[in-house]
């Protein structure tokens, strides 16, 4: 258990910073953008079409991110129920449903990419199979978080002094 846990970590911290950088690429280019825009009266022409392939890698990766710490948007209807062997089935069951989803993602996102990643971008040329790898990437990560939080769910994941788990 350790073992995936000391696997995954490494790519979930990566991929949590490579979507921070990304955000801050898509703001620089936006701000870049309007400047040239409205204050030079001259556009960059592939900047609508960067910001959006950014904004999908970050999305991806992001996901994958965000429920490696927990920070995905859930409604605790079940929280108030005090049996810690129901909270870890609980906790089983939707993870065993992220995996699910995950794999689904990341399968859909190969079909994809084969079937269009020797496309190339209208605006700036590039070859669509980055784009489409994202679907695959992010589908992936989040199908082996899902894995590691599903073992986790019987086998809590050590903590620190203050309670938090070691990420």
């Amino acid at each position: 258990m350790n073992a995936l846990r000391d696997l995954i970590r490494p790519l979930v911290r990566l991929a949590d910073h490579a979507a921070g950088w990304l955000l801050l690429s898509i703001c620089l280019l936006n701000l870049a953008a309007v400047f040239m825009r409205y204050g030079l009266r001259d556009s960059i022409s592939w900047s609508e079409e960067a910001i959006r392939y950014l904004a999908i890698w970050m999305t991806f990766l992001g996901a994958a991110s965000a429920s490696w710490l927990d920070e995905h948007m859930d409604m605790n209807l079940f929280s108030g129920i005090a049996s810690s062997r129901f909270q870890a089935w609980h906790k089983a069951s939707l993870q065993v449903l992220t995996l699910a989803f995950g794999a689904l993602v990341c399968w859909q996102g190969f079909i994809y990419l084969k079937l269009n990643g020797m496309q190339t971008a209208p605006t700036t040329g590039l070859p669509m199979y980055w784009i489409y790898s994202a679907i695959t990437v992010g589908g992936l990560l989040l199908a082996l978080v899902a894995a590691v939080k599903l073992l986790d769910a019987f086998a809590p994941p050590p903590r620190d002094a203050e309670g938090r788990p070691l990420l």
